[in-house]
């Protein structure tokens, strides 16, 4: 018996149905369709939606049953035309091999920061309800934090099926020893539509490491405190 990520199933066959349907209509904005473009823009979308796990298809009958697939549905169609387009216009200049992030699990000799992945929640301060369709900026100095590659987006956005959650992985910055510890400041800037702006200011120690063979970039994850929002004109009642 094995635990199967129905979501995983659902986010492939929509992906390439939209890369068949955008390659038949000769799309001009469609810069590539080849399997690593389609395996990127997969990661895309299932990074931004929740996992679905069943054991058997007792399982699937339940999930067919759930009244929330139809929005996690639309939300992945939305989820993967901007993940195709992204990908498309910022697809890796050799996406055809190893990416940058690959080549430092095989080299494993120069220490690097390996940043947390970090994940939060927006909600409307108000309702206590999560907000969909927020833009949220990691800044750091000021300008937008490069992540890890263009499978993560920055800024991203927040959507219903995945009630207000965002997640940003940060590329990993070079040391110049191994044990260094270096506290790292970051910004979240929030915006949405009807909202007034927001922004959390944060830090995070971070110990340089060099990335042995059979591990993976992202060593753990950091969750950020929820981030409310107010609608434009309404009173804050935690000032």
């Amino acid at each position: 018996m094995k635990i199967y990520n129905l979501m995983e199933e659902l986010v492939e066959k929509k992906v390439n149905k939209l890369y068949d349907d955008l390659k038949a209509a000769n799309t001009v904005w469609l810069s590539c369709d080849c399997q690593n473009c389609r395996l990127d823009t997969m990661a895309f979308v299932l990074n931004r939606i929740p996992p679905k796990y069943i054991i058997s298809s007792r399982g699937i009958t339940h999930t067919a049953a759930d009244a929330n697939l139809t929005q996690i549905k639309a939300d992945i169609d939305t989820l993967a035309i901007e993940g195709i387009r992204l990908v498309s216009t910022s697809k890796r200049p050799t996406h055809n091999i190893k990416t940058n992030a690959e080549s430092l699990v095989i080299s494993g000799t120069k220490p690097f920061f390996f940043f947390p992945t970090f994940t939060g929640t927006v909600m409307d301060g108000l309702s206590f309800e999560p907000i969909a369709n927020a833009t949220i900026t990691l800044l750091r100095d000021g300008k937008p934090v490069e992540m890890i590659d263009q499978t993560w987006a920055n800024p991203t956005k927040t959507y219903q099926s995945t009630k207000g959650t965002y997640s940003f992985c940060v590329k990993p910055e070079e040391a110049k020893e191994e044990k260094l510890v270096t506290n790292f400041q970051f910004t979240i800037q929030v915006e949405a539509e009807g909202y007034e702006p927001t922004q959390y200011a944060f830090s995070t120690p971070v110990t340089s490491e060099i990335l042995r063979e059979n591990r993976g970039l992202s060593l753990y994850s950091l969750k950020l405190q929820d981030l409310f929002m107010f609608p434009v004109g309404s009173e804050n009642p935690m000032e």
